[in-house]
Order: structure tokens, then C-alpha cells, then sequence
């Protein structure tokens, strides 16, 4: 897991980003680009990124294809059209994200958070996201049909033009969710958990 360090900045709260002492945001430009360096070198080489710590990135056209990614901390960054295709997402953090015509077609993901993201023009088509928390989500036409979506929540979401056919929502929590223009056809909705039949319609 990424270092629970506390940066030293002053009145700062956020995580460092190893080897530094200091969260992304208070690292020097030098220190910034050496981290990002070993990001991308990894990613190059379809390595295992593991405990890395990149709180407010700002990442374009970066490709995580085929990458396994674990115990990991990217909140608070952006991602414009990013590729995470078949890569493996476990135990990391995406929450308060945004994430704009980004591809997580047939992503292996567990016990990940991107809650409070707002994602925009998205597809996570033919995934496995296993007891993934997408509470507070904002999510507007994005598709995440042929998905298995076990156990994850979406409770307190606002879903607006976002697809969810052939998906299995067993266990899904949709609670206290806005949800608007929003297909479940072929899937079984009837196994999820949602405030009220008419979040359906």
C-alpha cells in the first residue's frame, strides 16, 4: 500500500508521494517530473504499479493498457482520454477524480474507490469490477454494459444517459440515486438495491 505519510508542508494533509517527503502538489517541478517519469517507464514496459502515490495528477492520453495497478492513490487527478484497457485495479484510489472519454473496456477492478468522481464520455464495456465503491458519482453518458458489477455502489449518484445493459447488478446499491435516461435492458436489476421502483423508469 502507498505510504501513509503525511507531506510536510505546512498545513498540508495529503499523502507523499514517495521517495519525497512532500504530496504531489508540493514537490518541485524536478520532483514532479522524476515521479511521472517512473510512472510512465513502468507503464512502457507493462509493469506492476504498486503503492504509488499521485494525489491531484494530471494525466493526458496516458496508456495503462494490459497494466496491473495495486494499492495505488490518484485522487483528486484528472484523466483526458486515458486507455486503462484490460488492465488489473486493485485496492487503489480514484476517488474525487475526473475522468473525461476515458476506455476501461475489459478492466479486472476490486475493492477499488472512485466515489465523488464525475466522469464524462466513458466506457468500461465487458468489465469485471468486483465490490468497486462508485458512491457520489457523477456520470453522464458513459457505458458500462456486459459488465459484472458485483456488490459495488453507486448509492447517492447522479447516472444521466448512462448505460448499464447484459450487466450483472446482483448485490449493485443504487440507493438515493438520481438516475435518468439510464438502460438496464437484458440486465437483472431486480437484484440490485434501489430507493424505489421509480428510479427505473
Amino acid at each position: 500500500m502507498f505510504d501513509s505519510k503525511i507531506c510536510s508542508y505546512r498545513d498540508c494533509r495529503s499523502y507523499v508521494s514517495a521517495p519525497y517527503d512532500t504530496c504531489f502538489h508540493h514537490s518541485s517541478i524536478e520532483e514532479r517530473t522524476i515521479i511521472l517519469d517512473s510512472l510512465r517507464r513502468t507503464l512502457e514496459r507493462k509493469g506492476l504499479v504498486k503503492d504509488v502515490s499521485i494525489i491531484g495528477g494530471d494525466f493526458e492520453g496516458l496508456d495503462v493498457r494490459d497494466t496491473s495497478i495495486r494499492g495505488s492513490n490518484f485522487s483528486f487527478s484528472t484523466f483526458r482520454e486515458c486507455d486503462f484497457s484490460s488492465s488489473r485495479v486493485s485496492t487503489c484510489f480514484f476517488d474525487m477524480c475526473v475522468f473525461i472519454r476515458c476506455r476501461f473496456d475489459d478492466i479486472h477492478a476490486r475493492y477499488s474507490v472512485f466515489s465523488g468522481s464525475n466522469m464524462r464520455h466513458c466506457t468500461f464495456c465487458g468489465s469485471t469490477m468486483v465490490s468497486c465503491n462508485f458512491m457520489g458519482l457523477d456520470s453522464t453518458h458513459n457505458d458500462f454494459s456486459g459488465s459484472d458489477l458485483y456488490f459495488s455502489n453507486f448509492s447517492m449518484s447522479r447516472i444521466i444517459d448512462t448505460s448499464f445493459e447484459d450487466c450483472n447488478l446482483r448485490r449493485v446499491n443504487f440507493r438515493a440515486s438520481a438516475i435518468r435516461d439510464t438502460s438496464f435492458l437484458y440486465s437483472n436489476p431486480e437484484e440490485a438495491f434501489f430507493q424505489n421502483e421509480e428510479a427505473l423508469s
